[in-house]
């Protein structure tokens, strides 16, 4: 291949930019450059969603179109029959505007997003710095929670609570008036003060939040933030009402990527008390869990507990329910090692063949791994790892191959860092290959932050399987992840249920929150439990001490000590690519 032709495929592959988000970014540049977002920047988002809509009704009618056609000609894709194409679908404005426009699953509310993010961040009243691209994913990521949880425009307003900040740093909380508990009380401030968090609210146009407060005493003060761990200030902050044991209105089921998802890039889920009790709320409300990951381990249940040990600990201490420990799964490999939690908080193999099986069960799945042959399967891995090993000698990368029974990977030697060109690089050379040999089975190429990987199957495969083995449709399932880029392995699933793009697992918590806010679930923060007078002469340990007493005695539960946990794993540590345990030293 000439250096031309390889520069003009690099230049067609847009593998770090959206499409979409490209189109919409710049249609808003335009009213920026005029002065006018203020009052056509909302009219543009709109303008979005008759495309989008326009675009789902074309796509509708076509598939409507094709299975008519296949019925009548008998061909098996109904689109070509006796060697014509019968069917050739009109392009949408959309895709003539974004030709490698994707699926939409379900309606977006642009302009309703875009009015309630714009009225946190005042982004039309800039005059300097236009919207960004990571600004209108948050938009987007809005609009698809709340196209979910409100289809209709119905239930709880999209402002559920906000925090109003005075000149003293005294936090006025907004209570949930006439918010009845389990017991039938109306909840007062006697028996909920408290003072939000610093991320539960910055401001009085939080998106989320609009209910008037019930202000606590006066005398109730926050304690210093900077003076309290991490594991403190988050666990002690966020105390949540009596769960009311119903179906949450939206999906059903969510799925979440791992690594920068759930936990940071080769961490463990360690220090999330806040995204581990949400979770556990959405489980506690009917919903379904799955972690789709790309890390393999075969049916080794120890090592994937260990990457979500703070996770389980979290489950175990707020002692769930049988039924909903087992709604919580993890999808390993991509889609090859399916495995459930039981009530004993230990994870188990869920049973691949016979009655039952997941394997047997969604057979009926093309692409389903029951249908693959171990031919194709070592084909496949062959053909990667040897473009791996050229791809390694001709950009000299400091890397170390290795091949596992499902997945082929090129991964940095101990403490050096291959650079994302080589990687995104070596995976669209992947990529290119194995598209032009034109090989049987769904795989999936990505570049892993880190280091690149293939596996066989991928996460549109995983999350299929999920839906058919589970009953749930694609308009009810969601999946959550970092990788929505060419590259990326989150990209496959866009295809077969309502995607949102997040960048950490920070952001995961806020969607999170936003999930259950917009759902009608009361969230209301517990920090304050202690009168001033109580906190003067304290020391920085015993405030802490004591308010994690004061928690314990009034919610009758005890604390999960992430720090603790995070102690606790160290002692065991495993290397993230290979999933070989190696004490205490971890490589990096």
């Amino acid at each position: 291949m000439s250096f031309s032709s390889r520069r003009r495929n690099y230049l067609l592959v847009p593998h770090r930019r959206d499409g979409l988000i490209e189109c919409m970014k710049s249609m808003l540049m335009h009213s920026f450059v005029l002065d006018a977002l203020d009052t056509t920047g909302a009219d543009t988002f709109s303008h979005f969603e008759v495309l989008i809509d326009e675009h789902i009704a074309m796509s509708s009618q076509h598939y409507r179109l094709l299975d008519t056609n296949s019925a009548t000609s008998g061909s098996d894709d109904g689109i070509v029959c006796g060697g014509h194409s019968t069917l050739i679908p009109t392009p949408s404005r959309l895709r003539r505007l974004v030709p490698s426009i994707g699926t939409f699953h379900t309606r977006l509310p642009l302009r309703k997003a875009f009015e309630a993010y714009n009225a946190k961040y005042g982004v039309t009243k800039r005059r300097y710095i236009c919207i960004s691209f990571n600004e209108i994913r948050h938009i987007l990521n809005l609009a698809q929670i709340i196209a979910m949880i409100q289809p209709e425009g119905e239930g709880p307003s999209l402002l559920l609570g906000e925090m109003k900040i005075d000149e003293r740093n005294e936090v006025e909380v907004l209570n949930y008036s006439q918010q009845k508990n389990v017991d039938g009380n109306v909840c007062n401030n006697e028996s909920h003060e408290s003072s939000t968090s610093p991320d539960e609210g910055q401001n009085q146009h939080h998106p989320l939040a609009s209910v008037p407060p019930l202000q606590p005493p006066r005398s109730h003060r926050p304690l210093d933030y900077h003076q309290r761990t991490e594991s403190d200030a988050i666990e002690e902050t966020l105390n949540l009402l009596p769960i009311l044991h119903k179906p949450l209105p939206g999906p059903k089921l969510i799925c979440f990527d791992g690594d920068q998802t759930l936990y940071s890039d080769g961490a463990n889920f360690e220090k999330s008390p806040k995204l581990a009790k949400y979770i556990s709320m959405l489980l506690q409300h009917g919903v379904t869990i799955a972690v789709v990951t790309a890390a393999g381990y075969e049916y080794q249940a120890a090592k994937y507990e260990l990457r979500l040990s703070g996770l389980i600990a979290y489950f175990k201490e707020r002692n769930l329910e049988k039924s909903d420990l087992e709604r919580f799964y993890i999808f390993g490999g991509e889609c090859n090692y399916l495995l459930r939690l039981g009530q004993d908080y230990r994870l188990h193999a869920v049973r691949e063949d016979g009655p039952g099986g997941w394997m047997i069960s969604t057979k009926y799945l093309v692409e389903s791994p029951g249908n693959w042959c171990e031919s194709e399967i070592t084909k496949i891995l062959d053909k990667a790892e040897a473009c791996f090993r050229s791809s390694l000698i001709e950009q000299n990368m400091r890397a170390t191959i290795i091949r596992k029974k499902r997945s082929v990977g090129l991964i940095p030697k101990v403490d050096e860092k291959i650079p994302r060109e080589a990687l995104d690089e070596t995976v669209l050379r992947i990529q290119a290959e194995l598209e032009e040999s034109k090989v049987a089975l769904p795989f999936c190429a990505f570049n892993g932050g880190r280091d690149a990987w293939v596996d066989i199957g991928n996460k549109r495969v995983g999350v299929q399987v999920l839906q058919s083995y589970l009953g749930i449709p694609a308009i009810e399932t969601l999946h959550i992840g970092d990788q929505f880029l060419y590259t990326g392995n989150d990209f496959a699933a866009r295809s077969v249920c309502p995607c949102v793009w997040i960048t950490s697992p920070e952001e995961t918590t806020y969607i999170l929150k936003s999930i259950l806010r917009l759902a009608g679930v009361p969230l209301i923060a517990s920090m304050n439990l202690m009168v001033g007078e109580e906190k003067d002469g304290m020391g920085q340990q015993e405030q802490q001490q004591n308010q994690g007493r004061v928690l314990g005695e009034r919610t009758g539960k005890k604390k999960v000590d992430f720090e603790d946990v995070g102690r606790r794993t160290s002692m065991v540590q495993m290397d993230v690519y290979t999933g070989e345990f190696i004490g205490n030293a971890i490589r990096k």
